[in-house]
């Protein structure tokens, strides 16, 4: 992987092999859930109806389930999902000069669209650099609270999601080069059970 921000982590991870597709999740309000069959490349569905940073990151904990969880279930996987994401996007040997001055709203606002994750990973990510005093992290996320960020984070500071290529490009080959029809590529999936 190249150095810094991972500019497109959805390409970067189809490129790897991996198949990513969007759904609804049937208005879950799961973020994200990851498949893995014998001889199949992993499966990672991710929830649309969340922003695209958080996307992102969902995306980064879906891929440290098949990297690290191969046996048995435990308590801590979800946890170290976490942890492997906010490594994933934020390396940190890649990210510590970012932090260079004084932690604040406006750092971490600048940061989020070259980073492309929530102002709050960005502020996780300096605690757990060791960059954070436990009375300035308390006071940024009074501030978080203060200015309704935990909400929702400012709009303008958005940016789309990235999209997913795998399947909609085998989808329209099998319909515009082989003539398939869409109920002929439902038919042929094999069945939920």
């Amino acid at each position: 992987m190249p150095a810094g921000p991972v500019q497109n982590l959805t390409r970067l991870l189809e490129a790897a092999g991996i198949v990513v597709v969007h759904s609804d999740m049937a208005g879950s309000a799961v973020d994200g859930v990851t498949f893995s069959a014998p001889g199949l490349p992993p499966l990672i569905v991710l929830n649309v109806n969340q922003p695209a940073d958080r996307m992102r990151f969902t995306l980064a904990h879906e891929l440290g389930h098949p990297v690290m969880h191969r046996t048995q279930p435990t308590q801590q996987m979800e946890e170290q999902a976490n942890e492997f994401a906010s490594f994933f996007l934020m390396p940190t040997q890649d990210i510590k000069p970012y932090y260079a001055r004084r932690i604040d709203l406006r750092l971490l606002a600048e940061l989020k669209p070259v980073w492309r994750v929530s102002m709050a990973s960005l502020l996780m990510r300096a605690r757990s650099l060791g960059l954070l005093a436990y009375n300035q992290e308390r006071y940024l996320w009074q501030q978080f609270s203060i200015a309704k960020i935990r909400q929702g984070e400012p709009p303008e500071l958005d940016f789309p999601p990235e999209p997913a290529t795998v399947l909609p490009d085998l989808m329209e080959a099998h319909i515009r080069q082989l003539g398939y029809s869409i109920s002929d590529c439902r038919d042929a999936a094999p069945a939920a059970e």
